[in-house]
């Protein structure tokens, strides 16, 4: 089957309007997410995300359902009381950015979802509400560093779980003064794309330092991909995974992040390979059957239990970089 961007957006379209006769307190449906962009796809897959507004009670938080191996739904459940200070969306980058896009409404009660975007987006991008959106990443990246440095972890895992959303918080801050919130997949593409528009390229390298990915071999990127998918198989197998790893959304990783490593620019791969297999680490409970690769990957990144007081003194300084770097946009756009 081909996939394409109108195939996407007929299937979110038909769900829609299946939920309306089976949910009938869905006030509201948007998309979100990939299928924004020009291209959704990658390594052949892409998902559906979409938010549907409930106007008093939503049933679930998240689900995940698999349309095809290649294609599944991401929706997000949220009320309509969610949306009441419509004006404050403009200061929460990821309930607001979806917004700014005209083309993403699927269903809409009495014009209801019409109004919110209008009070939500206007004034979206003036440089006090970007700078609002950007600290409220930086602050939250500071305070994972800090606990970083005052929590006694009880595993390896837990130290680098805390150490990977601190890199994530600070990457969306310097990046979200010109877009949207990073995605797993895409983080790495899009993080550099945005440092070379802020005309700060040299950010990527402290973040890629502060990884550990730099000069690995192409070669050892593929096994290691390999031992993912085989411990992700063993997750998928083992019971129920959390409902970002559910087994609708296994092509959707395996499949992108293979796609990356076999790109000729396999850094690309690192951050959903690292982030992603963590994930499965973390869920699993127990050590996996590809424990040796895990243990290899992370050695070889510097990764290990031995580099975390080294990692977290690096982090600070990163942070202190992206610091100064939004108070000389600050001081060029004069929010």
């Amino acid at each position: 089957m081909r996939i394409t961007k109108d195939l996407l957006h007929k299937y979110a379209i038909e769900t829609v309007k299946q939920r309306q006769r089976s949910e009938p307190d869905l006030h509201a449906a948007y998309l979100t997410g990939s299928l924004l962009s020009e291209n959704p796809l990658l390594g052949g897959t892409a998902d559906i995300d979409m938010v549907f507004v409930h106007k008093y009670q939503a049933p679930i938080q998240r689900e995940t359902v698999s349309l095809t191996p290649e294609i599944s739904l991401d929706i997000v459940h949220k009320i309509q009381d969610d949306y009441s200070q419509h004006r404050e969306i403009r200061k929460d980058p990821c309930l607001g950015y979806p917004l700014t896009h005209y083309n993403i409404i699927l269903y809409d009660t009495d014009h209801w979802l019409e109004f919110i975007q209008s009070c939500a987006t206007a004034d979206f991008h003036r440089p006090d509400f970007v700078l609002i959106r950007v600290n409220t990443f930086l602050s939250k990246a500071r305070e994972l560093w800090f606990k970083l440095n005052t929590t006694s972890f009880e595993n390896h895992l837990e130290w680098l779980d805390l150490f990977l959303d601190a890199l994530e918080m600070a990457a969306n801050a310097v990046s979200g003064l010109i877009g949207q919130p990073l995605t797993t997949r895409r983080f790495l593409l899009t993080f550099r794309e945005r440092l070379e528009k802020l005309g700060v390229p040299r950010l990527l390298a402290g973040f890629k330092g502060l990884m550990g990915f730099t000069d690995i071999l192409d070669d050892k990127v593929l096994a290691w991909v390999n031992a993912f998918e085989s411990d992700y198989d063993w997750l998928l197998s083992a019971g129920t995974p959390p409902i970002h790893l559910d087994a609708s959304r296994r092509a959707y990783y395996v499949d992108a992040i293979r796609a990356l490593a076999d790109s000729g620019d396999s850094d690309q791969a690192a951050w959903p390979l690292l982030r992603t297999w963590l994930d499965v680490q973390l869920s699993a409970g127990q050590p996996l059957p590809e424990k040796d690769s895990w243990v290899d990957f992370l050695t070889s990144l510097g990764l290990t239990q031995e580099t975390s007081m080294e990692k977290t003194d690096a982090l600070d300084a990163y942070l202190d970089q992206i610091e100064i770097t939004i108070e000389e946009w600050t001081n060029v756009y004069g929010a």
